[in-house]
């Protein structure tokens, strides 16, 4: 049994990664946050015996740091070898700048930048050895600015710079680092835009639609398979910005 993490995993992109990683006969550890309905809706869905259950639901809000020690505990109460690590929970603030507050722009950062890095940091003893992957999820918005969150395009940012920035304390290892790149993916968080937001958003790609959290999760399942990939910042974007 192979064994991963995917945090932020109950809905839009980390649940199409959890699935695949289910579906190839994986054992999932499924982070979420706050919404139960998603962590009830992905346990009915995929709890078809319990006696062969492929996932555990651990619920932790890694925006708080104590939660991050305990979802690495509760990680090792069941194995003490991870062989795929997915970073993917994330959280955004759209407050106007200039009114940003201390504590929404550490907020954001805590969940996008410093719990992905205490999560490898508490658990790099436990990746497998000559073929463990870690995977950072990151954002076109760590590349193009965007100015609705300064805080999320800052932290994803960080997080592009952190995949390559580990690669040599992993390599000895044969553990690789990287981060998957997507720009618009049809979540739930994308889906609360309106129709003329997503529009606008649609006239800059070239490919003229969101992407599904499915080809995301298809690029993550090549990235783990592909051991000659490695410390690559790897855009799944549609063609942002050529149009």
């Amino acid at each position: 049994m192979k064994y991963a993490v995917v945090t932020g995993s109950t809905k839009g992109i980390g649940k199409a990664i959890a699935e695949k990683l289910i579906d190839e006969g994986w054992f999932v550890f499924v982070n979420y946050a706050h919404d139960i309905v998603s962590a009830e809706k992905f346990e009915k869905e995929h709890s078809v015996n319990p006696g062969e259950k492929q996932f555990e639901l651990i619920q932790e809000d890694l925006s708080n740091y104590a939660a991050v020690q305990h979802l690495i505990e509760q990680i090792l109460k069941r194995t003490d070898r991870i062989d795929c690590l997915v970073l993917n929970a994330a959280e955004t603030d759209r407050t106007p700048f200039g009114e940003i507050q201390a504590e929404c722009w550490e907020h954001v950062l805590q969940t996008n930048l410093n719990a992905p890095f205490f999560l490898v940091q508490g658990l790099r003893d436990h990746i497998r050895e000559n073929g463990g992957r870690i995977i950072f999820i990151g954002s076109i918005c760590g590349i193009y600015p965007h100015a609705i969150s300064p805080a999320y395009g800052v932290s994803k940012a960080a997080v592009h710079q952190l995949a390559k920035e580990l690669v040599k304390f992993f390599a000895p290892k044969g553990i690789t680092v990287n981060a998957v790149i997507p720009s618009f993916v049809d979540t739930p968080w994308q889906k609360s835009k309106t129709e003329n937001h997503r529009k606008r958003i649609e006239d800059k790609l070239a490919l003229h639609r969101f992407a599904q959290p499915e080809e995301v999760a298809q690029l993550c399942w090549e990235v783990i398979n592909n051991s000659y990939i490695n410390g690559a910042n790897l855009r799944i974007d549609g063609g942002y910005s050529y149009r």
